[in-house]
């Protein structure tokens, strides 16, 4: 009996030292699928202030009853503005940002109203990204301050960023925007 315990032991002791990956070389096949998924999924980069991406956005913005504000015959603007990202990183793929953006809006209608957003988000491995925040723009129902939401698919071509995104600004009195931009980020000059 005492033969087959340490028959049984000395089996588990060999089978546990070749599952061990020394520091420095590739895990192999026998690898736990915990740790399989997180060698997939894990990138990691280095932390903290991540500097600033900027760049041009166009657009159209949809802006329900907005022909009741007297300056505007239509709902359909055309919209061009200027973002920046603030960045924040992780270093495990999920980075915090705030995200202020100016827009001019109206220019088909001969018209520029402008609007002013801050957003606070968060951006997953620089591709998908989500904020809310703050957007000062005029409204035909006199108010001048709103809630904005965005969300963003962020392609990379080489270092620029081609962000395609959509924001919604609700309102009580049904006076909400819809709108629906595409730009080009590049990274601050070092």
């Amino acid at each position: 009996m005492l033969t087959t315990l340490i028959a049984t032991l000395s089996l588990n002791v060999a089978n546990a030292e070749s599952l061990i990956v020394p520091t420095g070389e590739e895990s192999t096949a026998d690898d736990s699928s915990s740790s399989r998924f997180s060698g997939m999924y894990a990138r990691k980069s280095p932390s903290g202030f991540d500097g600033v991406r900027h760049g041009f956005r166009a657009g159209y913005v949809y802006a329900n009853q907005a022909e009741k504000s007297g300056y505007l015959r239509s709902p359909n603007l055309f919209s061009i503005g200027y973002e920046a990202e603030i960045k924040v990183a992780s270093g495990e793929g999920l980075d915090f940002m705030i995200v202020p953006n100016v827009t001019l809006l109206g220019l088909n209608q001969g018209v520029a109203l402008p609007s002013a957003s801050t957003l606070i988000g968060l951006s997953l491995f620089d591709t998908f990204k989500a904020g809310v925040g703050a957007n000062v723009s005029p409204s035909t129902d006199g108010s001048w301050v709103h809630m904005v939401a965005a969300v963003a698919f962020v392609p990379a071509v080489g270092k620029l960023q081609l962000p395609i995104a959509v924001t919604y600004i609700p309102s009580e009195t049904g006076d909400f925007r819809v709108g629906a931009s595409l730009g080009v980020n590049w990274p601050k000059a070092d």
